[in-house]
């Protein structure tokens, strides 16, 4: 009897095992090194305390890249889970192609954000693709240097992440609205409900759930970013596009493992709360529908 009891555990067994060596230990680790004074350039590692987190908060570039990262999630959030409500909404219709459309939406998520972002370099360079495209049609005065000014930098990568990852949202939703009750817009249809009614009243509250779900993950996503700046403007120019994990990289790079640890833990923790806040707020909202 034990033997059939302990049978499911043997095939959980090594997926635990991996979590456990690859995200539990380092994550433990992780908070225990940020109290210490941990560096390659030491052969003792001494517990310093809350001195790394002094330290951070006191620092002007790590509430730049904080507040630069909530800015950037907001935006990515909302118009990447915008965007993918109206493309699975047009494209869950009965429309020539869709599954054609529905492809070529969701084909920019297979790629390597190291991809995407190399390709925009040169897309939005100065002189590339796209400034030639405005001055070809005469639109040279919004001709732009899109990822090396410091007022557009972070907007654009945004909006660069927000036409990767719209397909996924996409996705997320029109798996979604096979939920919708058929039967039901066939009622409200019948009764003389217009589009807008039947989508209000009827479509975005069963949509409700994985609203909350794509929303969530949208805002986990891509307050973890970094490949993309990093290939596209490297937190530059000046620290206008700096986000946390372009910080912290920076910190491991020139030897601060302590304090760039002490860093990610304290994303790691806003991302947290943060998710938790917003799932909580949201289920409440489902439940109010």
């Amino acid at each position: 009897m034990l033997h059939r009891k302990m049978y499911p555990v043997w095939f959980i067994a090594p997926a635990l095992l991996i979590f456990v060596v690859l995200y539990v230990y380092p994550t433990i680790s992780g908070f225990y090194y940020s109290f210490t004074d941990w560096s390659p350039y030491k052969e003792k590692i001494s517990f310093i305390g809350f001195e790394q987190y002094a330290a951070l908060f006191d620092t002007k570039q790590m509430m730049q890249a904080m507040k630069h990262t909530l800015i950037y999630a907001g935006l990515v959030t909302i118009f990447q889970n915008g965007l993918g409500v109206i493309l699975a909404l047009i494209l869950n219709s009965r429309m020539a192609g869709r599954n054609f459309f529905r492809s070529v939406y969701f084909l920019p998520c297979i790629l390597s954000a190291l991809v995407v972002g190399y390709m925009f370099t040169t897309v939005l360079h100065p002189d590339g693709i796209f400034n030639q495209l405005l001055n070809a049609v005469g639109l040279s005065n919004l001709t732009r240097d899109w990822l090396g000014d410091p007022k557009l930098a972070l907007y654009t990568v945004a909006a660069i992440n927000v036409w990767q990852w719209a397909g996924s949202s996409m996705a997320i939703y029109l798996a979604g609205l096979q939920g919708v009750s058929k039967d039901m817009l066939e009622a409200a249809v019948i009764d003389g409900t217009t589009y807008l009614q039947r989508l209000r009243y009827i479509v975005l509250p069963t949509l409700a759930p994985v609203v909350t779900i794509s929303i969530v993950l949208s805002v986990i996503g891509s307050m973890k970013t970094f490949e993309l700046i990093y290939t596209t403007t490297r937190g530059g120019p000046a620290g206008a596009s700096e986000v946390m994990n372009t910080f912290i990289f920076k910190q491991f790079g020139a030897g601060l493992y302590a304090y760039g640890t002490a860093a990610n833990v304290v994303l790691f923790l806003t991302v947290a709360v943060l998710s938790l806040l917003l799932l909580k707020l949201m289920q409440r909202g489902e439940t109010a529908e």
